[in-house]
């Protein structure tokens, strides 16, 4: 009897450890499958953004991480061509020097406390532990990736480093073809005489600005404006000259208005002007306008008498019907231009017959 109930707690025992192993096993492979989710989250997004809602928020939910990060060098990859409009909470941007005096070599760290950290990374506040690898592009640090929790023995990793190397490298990757991506883009729509935006990118700025003055009755204000005289600067300069002073309009209007406000080159020597927060006031932008052009002529000895002429709408114009929680107006993109557009010639006709 008494070997009958040994072979039991035996066999009991032996069944509990298996149960363990395969409990172990069945929680690897949970991770795994999540880390390739992961892996492809990286990989499919688009924006920033979606870096801060999938990926990194995935990490910290399957990997029960209290806070994953990703840092951007600054010196490689440039902010402004993301055109990220929102705050990101657990993406950011910082230049080489940070990358240069944490990763003293190009691999992995781990710790507990604060006592090799640095102010940029200092992002959790009691943290107890952190694990952070760099991310390398063709030998350069481009961001690092970073884990930090509150439990000060959850990165004691004494372990093979792969899995988070090669997640860094997926980043990498996926970095370097969104950034290529938004490069692309923003280049298209940019005028290529002046840098400022194209036709292509007014279209797309006023449909999100009409989007957002029907959703939120977000008002704006559009203006388009001409050089009068500008054929005689060509004529008189060559059509090099020509370009030139179109160059040092464009790099006034730059210079002089809001970076809210959204300048850009129609086309010839036609321009538009997008300005939010309902400023109607007319006037005042047109002797805004006429000062640049009258001090782009002066500073070159121009002896033209270049003038401005403006068609100016503005959104508030337009009747809109309120539904539920949404704004609609019926208004799009060609509606503002026509209406501008009338207005400059009707100006440009007043000032002809004076």
């Amino acid at each position: 009897m008494n070997k009958v109930n040994n072979i039991l707690k035996e066999n009991s025992e032996l069944k509990g450890e298996l149960e363990d192993m395969l409990g172990i096993v069945k929680e690897n492979e949970i991770k795994l499958k999540g880390f390739k989710v992961v892996e492809y989250a990286f990989l499919l997004s688009e924006k920033l953004a979606d870096y801060s809602e999938k990926p990194l928020k995935y990490l910290e939910e399957i990997f029960s991480i209290d806070k994953a990060v990703l840092f951007i060098n600054s010196d490689e990859f440039d902010s402004g061509i993301f055109d990220e409009s929102e705050s990101l909470e657990n993406v950011f941007f910082t230049d080489s020097k940070t990358f240069k005096y944490f990763y003293l070599e190009k691999r992995p760290y781990c710790g507990s406390g604060k006592i090799n950290m640095i102010g940029e990374f200092d992002l959790l506040e009691n943290m107890g532990s952190y694990l952070f690898s760099p991310v390398i592009e063709n030998g350069k640090i481009v961001g690092s990736l970073n884990f930090y929790s509150y439990d000060k023995n959850r990165f004691e990793f004494s372990g093979s480093f792969d899995f988070i190397k090669d997640l860094s490298f997926k980043i990498s990757i996926s970095l370097r073809k969104m950034y290529n991506s938004r490069l692309i883009y923003q280049q298209s729509r940019l005028d290529d005489t002046t840098g400022i935006y194209n036709k292509f990118a007014m279209y797309d700025y006023l449909e999100v600005f009409i989007n957002k003055f029907e959703r939120y009755n977000n008002v704006f204000c559009f203006y388009l404006f001409d050089l009068d005289n500008f054929k005689k600067i060509n004529d008189q300069y060559g059509h090099l000259e020509g370009d030139y002073f179109i160059k040092q309009i464009a790099d006034g209007l730059k210079n002089y208005f809001r970076k809210s406000d959204i300048a850009g080159r129609f086309g010839g020597d036609e321009f538009f002007l997008i300005v939010p927060g309902g400023n109607e006031n007319t006037k005042e932008i047109e002797n805004k306008i006429s000062g640049i052009v009258k001090d782009v002529c002066e500073k070159n000895n121009y002896c033209v008498n270049v003038g401005v002429s403006m068609g100016f709408v503005s959104v508030n114009e337009f009747k809109y019907l309120y539904e539920g929680k949404h704004y609609r107006c019926g208004l799009s993109p060609d509606k503002l231009i026509q209406t501008a557009d009338k207005r400059l010639y009707e100006n440009k006709m007043i000032k002809n017959r004076r």
